[in-house]
Formats: C-alpha cells, sequence, structure tokens
C-alpha cells in the first residue's frame, strides 16, 4: 500500500498554561515572555515500512514564561486515522523552559497496493504573546511497499528527530544490493559515485560540498552531526550491487530545527557558514558528564568565535603563549587554541608560572603542564573551569572521544583558531592512503633529560630539581620522533577531508593539545580580548 501521510497543523492555536494541577488563563502569562511558533516534519516522505515518522511544534525561544504550554492541533488528508496511521497525542506540550515538543506518528504496514495518501496541519488564530512563525504547515510522504501503485521515488530514506546541528536517520528502503552509500549535499545537487571517488564514510558533515555518511551492508539507523546549523540537507542513497553503483535514485530531504544557544543548563552549540568563514556561537556548556571544581561552577557563557574556512598552511609555527609575560589585552601571543564541536574550547596552558618561593614573582617562560586528571583541578574528562565559570578542555578528550577504539579513523572533533580541523589521536597508518590501516597517533615531544637550570632559591628566575613533566618546558620537539609535527598536526587524508589538508590531532602524550598554529589564527581567540 501506497500512502503519502500529509500531516498539516490546522484550526486554531488555543494556548493554555498550567500551574500545579489546575490551568491557569491566558491572562497569567507573564507580560515579558513571547515567541513565535513553527512546526516541522520529521522527513518530506517516508517508506511505509518506517514504522514512525514525527512532527516538531517549536518555539524560537525557551518557554520561560514558568508553565507548560498546551497547543492544540487537528488532523485531515487523505490517509485514515486508526487504519492508515495511529497517533496518541490531541495537543502538543511544551514544558516550562523546554523549546519544542514532538508529536509521534505510527505508520501501519500493511498489504493493500494503494496511491500515496496525505494527512495536514495548519496553524491558526494565535494568542496575543505567540505569533506565527515562518512555517504554519508541515508534511509527511509515506512510500508504499507493495507490489505496484503508489509513487516511483525509489529508495526513501526515513528521518527521525532533528535538531539545529543534527539530523537522524532511521532507516532507508532495503533494496537487496550488496552494500550502500549514503551522501549528504546541502544542496540538491549529487555527483555520480563512482569507483573512482572517496568511499570514507564519517557522521560529521561539513556543512558544504558532497560527502559520504555512510558505507555499509544494510539500512541502518545513524545520526549525522552537522557544522552548518538551521538548512535544509539532501541524502541520496546509492545502492551497490556485483560493482556497480546504481546512481539513479532520488533524493530525501529534511529541514533541521532552529538552532539556539540560550539554555542555562544544557550544552549549546550553532554553525553558520557564509563566504569564507565558519562562525560557531556556543554559550560553552559540555554535553557530557563534569566534574566539581573548588573554584566555580561551570557556567553558560555565550561566545561567538569567527574561523577561515579555507585556512592556508603558512610553515611559521605561532605558538599559543607569550613567555614574556602574564596574559594580557597587550600581549600578542597568548592564544585558545580552539573550540570543539560540542562548543566548549580547548586551552592547551593552565595560566600557571613559575613563582619564585621566595619573592613571590611570577616567571612566565616556565608554565605548569595541565594535561593530566588532577593537574591544577582537572576532572576525568580533561578540563577544569576558570574562575568565571568557563569550562575548557586540557587533557585528554575521553568525553567526547569516549567511542574511539583505534577500529576507525578518528571523526572531526573540532577547529583550531586558524580554521584546521582537529582530530583525536586515531589516524591512517599512512597520512594519504585510507587503507593503509589505522595507527595510534604519537607526538614528537619527549621529556628533557638532566636538570633544570635554576636553584629554586632567592634570587634564581627559573625552577630548579630535574626535568619531571611538572612544566611544558621540561619537554622538547624532536622532528620524527613520532607521527606529529611540532604543533602536533600533519598533512593527509581524512573522512571530512578526502582530499587532503593540513589537521591537527588530541593525542595521550604531551602535548595533548597542540601548542602551537601552523595557519593564521583569528584575533577574536586571543586571550584578553
Amino acid at each position: 500500500m501506497k500512502k503519502n501521510i500529509l500531516l498539516l497543523l490546522v484550526g486554531s492555536i488555543a494556548l493554555s498554561l498550567f500551574s500545579g494541577c489546575g490551568g491557569d488563563s491566558e491572562d497569567d502569562v507573564t507580560d515579558e515572555f513571547s515567541a513565535a511558533v513553527t512546526v516541522s516534519a520529521s522527513s518530506s516522505s517516508v517508506a511505509e515500512s518506517a514504522g514512525s515518522a514525527s512532527f516538531t511544534i517549536s518555539l524560537n525561544t525557551q518557554n520561560t514564561s514558568g508553565n507548560a504550554i498546551i497547543i492544540p492541533f487537528s488532523l485531515s488528508g487523505t490517509a485514515t486515522e486508526n487504519s492508515d496511521f495511529e497517533i496518541n497525542e490531541t495537543t502538543a506540550v511544551i514544558a516550562s523552559d523546554a523549546t519544542s515538543a514532538t508529536i509521534q506518528i505510527s505508520i501501519t504496514d500493511d498489504t493493500d497496493d494503494e496511491q500515496d495518501e496525505t494527512i495536514i496541519l495548519t496553524l491558526g488564530s494565535l494568542p496575543s504573546i505567540i505569533t506565527a512563525g515562518s512555517s504554519t504547515e508541515a508534511t509527511i510522504t509515506i512510500a508504499d511497499n507493495d507490489e505496484s501503485g503508489g509513487s516511483e521515488t525509489g529508495i526513501i530514506v526515513s528521518f527521525g528527530s532533528s535538531t539545529g546541528s543534527e539530523i537522524a536517520l532511521n532507516n532507508w528502503t532495503d533494496t537487496g544490493a550488496d552494500s550502500y552509500i549514503v551522501l549528504i549535499n546541502s544542496e540538491n545537487s549529487f555527483e555520480d559515485f563512482t569507483s573512482n571517488s572517496s568511499d570514507l564514510a564519517s557522521s560529521t558533515y561539513l556543512g558544504y560540498g558532497q560527502q559520504v555518511v555512510y558505507n555499509g551492508h544494510s539500512p541502518a539507523a545513524l545520526s549525522v552531526s552537522l557544522l552548518q546549523s538551521n538548512s535544509e540537507y539532501y541524502f541520496k542513497v546509492v545502492p551497490v550491487t556485483d560493482g556497480t553503483f546504481d546512481n539513479s535514485q532520488e533524493t530525501s530531504s529534511q529541514m533541521t530545527n532552529d538552532c539556539v544557544t540560550t539554555s542555562t543548563t544544557e550544552g549549546q552549540v550553532c554553525f553558520e557558514i557564509s563566504s569564507d568563514l565558519r562562525t560557531i556561537i556556543s554559550n560553552q556548556l559540555a554535553n557530557h558528564a563534569v566534574g566539581t571544581f573548588p573554584n566555580a561552577v561551570p557556567t553558560a557563557i555565550e561566545v561567538t568565535r569567527e574561523l577561515d574556512l579555507t585556512p592556508t598552511y603558512t610553515n611559521q609555527a605561532i605558538y599559543v603563549y607569550d613567555e614574556t609575560g602574564p596574559p594580557t589585552p597587550s600581549n600578542d601571543n597568548f592564544w585558545q587554541f580552539g573550540m570543539a564541536t560540542n562548543g566548549v574550547e580547548f586551552h592547551p596552558m593552565g595560566l600557571k608560572p613559575w613563582e619564585n618561593p621566595d619573592t613571590g614573582e611570577e616567571n612566565w617562560e616556565w608554565q605548569a603542564k595541565v594535561t593530566e586528571e588532577g593537574e591544577t583541578g582537572l576532572d576525568a574528562y580533561g578540563a577544569h573551569v576558570t574562575t568565571q565559570g568557563n569550562y575548557h578542555y586540557h587533557g585528554d578528550i575521553v568525553g567526547l572521544a569516549g567511542d574511539e577504539d583505534g577500529s576507525r579513523h578518528s571523526l572531526i572533533y573540532g577547529f583550531a583558531a586558524d580554521g584546521f580541523p582537529i582530530y583525536y589521536k586515531y589516524g591512517y597508518t599512512d597520512p594519504n592512503d585510507p587503507s593503509s590501516g589505522i595507527v595510534e597517533l604519537e607526538s614528537s615531544y619527549q621529556l628533557k633529560s638532566g636538570a633544570r637550570s635554576g636553584t629554586g632559591t632567592a634570587g634564581e628566575d627559573y625552577p630548579d630539581g630535574n626535568y619531571d613533566g611538572t612544566y611544558i618546558q621540561d619537554f622538547e620537539y624532536v622532528q620524527g620522533l613520532g607521527d606529529l609535527d611540532e604543533c602536533n598536526g600533519r598533512t593527509g587524508v581524512t573522512p571530512e577531508y578526502p582530499d587532503g589538508t593540513y589537521y591537527y590531532v588530541i593525542t595521550a602524550g604531551f602535548p595533548v593539545t597542540p601548542n602551537c598554529f601552523f595557519g593564521t589564527p583569528a584575533e577574536d581567540w586571543k586571550i584578553g580580548q
């Protein structure tokens, strides 16, 4: 049976606010709160065998009214409720402090041979504090999986929930092919996939151009992280049988929801691409568990950072710290290294200089190493907070890379201030040959041997004792010692950059987070700016 479910939010939106067990009237809503409401579908079309679909009713801002917002809706269309589909909700409830509510639709997979069918919902008259957003209508098309009739769309992708920067794919039509390659593009334009095309798959999409997000043997659920928010994305499934690529399949598309960074309790990050810049907006809260710290608690602090979308390798190392003085606005070389894809910054330095035990004078040429749990209060995720509550990474990013086990090339985990990408420690043995196997990449730094020059007494400017890894100056770079260069980077192909790029690596050994750039960092990444 081929069914087309068109879900249209029809009728008026009645807004009720509830407090405790009783309902309050619209007049009880604070005058300061206002919002625009929109509706979106989890997918414009799904296969009948998908089993489910959903609609999201969203506000353009967090519900700070202090009460749940109840939004009724009505259904119409050519699909029949309780026969072609089922729905449990009769209203959408947007909880206090939330921005949206999801309406689940259960799709009936029967053996009838029918044409496409539709369901329709429309936003109507709104209360004075609510205005209509850019989309007041949503549509889902259900394609039949029976013998004849219905649409001729071929493989249909079934989408799950979407956010401002992530799209879930539940599955796609199984044609019995040997394997499938799933492509994504920000435009509805795909080049034919051939034996000469790169089949390196990554679930992190750079936000532009054609990229492989899946290369496997059967339809599978996957989530695609998007490094460009608030856009419509197009997907194409290419079945592969006996080495032949079927590029004839039509595309499926999905629109992401509005991306926001206003939460004070959960990590939020949004990406924008325009001209030659990638902009990251973040509230700097982590999307994983964090430790407890004596100086402050992680606090939402919204920042906007711009990055070069096409950075240039200069072969001129710029170190993130200037050893002539403390991090002040007048100091030209004190940089944050970059930002992770979850919106948390990378800081390779702890900004803790050696202090003369007798005079209290600080020597910024000797910086405490901050990479291991417990060093200056780092938690198990390699991070701590500033006195303002800014949570940031220094050490191993186990909170982000917990799924990395060395069985594949690392995903992309962020961008440095110069625009080049940041990866975790697993890469190709030969940086330009994906078939060469996977290796744990090692830095080319080693602990110096012998003793430091200072005595640690009054009048001395340097710490005493042997080189033991207490300070970053206890280490030295030895070209060719490991897999990476002076800035803990190398040039090669990656799943997101199949044509090759220069990239940085978070390693297990020192320096863990790189200490220098081989590109030109943007000015707004300077500490003290």
